[in-house]
């Protein structure tokens, strides 16, 4: 497993297209500097797209994280240090 920037790239990317699927978005929608809820996310939707972070990436990220203050960009980050913890 790599613990690079690529490898942070790339996490960042797939919740990119994760979070555009989950909430039916278009693949041109700028996601990264915003929130799960300035992309008026639903509470079914965000539930699907930490089933998905946990599903594909093995991270738990908690509700409270989701629905917080931080942007799609900062969330892959968070993914990222709790994998690099948990390898």
């Amino acid at each position: 497993m790599q613990k690079n920037a690529g490898a942070e790239a790339t996490t960042a990317s797939w919740l990119q297209a994760t979070v555009r699927e989950v909430l039916q978005l278009a693949e041109s929608e700028e996601v990264a500097s915003r929130t799960l809820r300035e992309l008026a996310a639903t509470s079914l939707q965000t539930v699907g797209v930490q089933y998905r972070i946990l599903r594909e990436r093995s991270i738990q990220v908690e509700m409270n994280e989701l629905i917080g203050d931080a942007t799609v960009a900062e969330l892959a980050a968070l993914i990222d240090g709790r994998r690099q913890r948990v390898a």
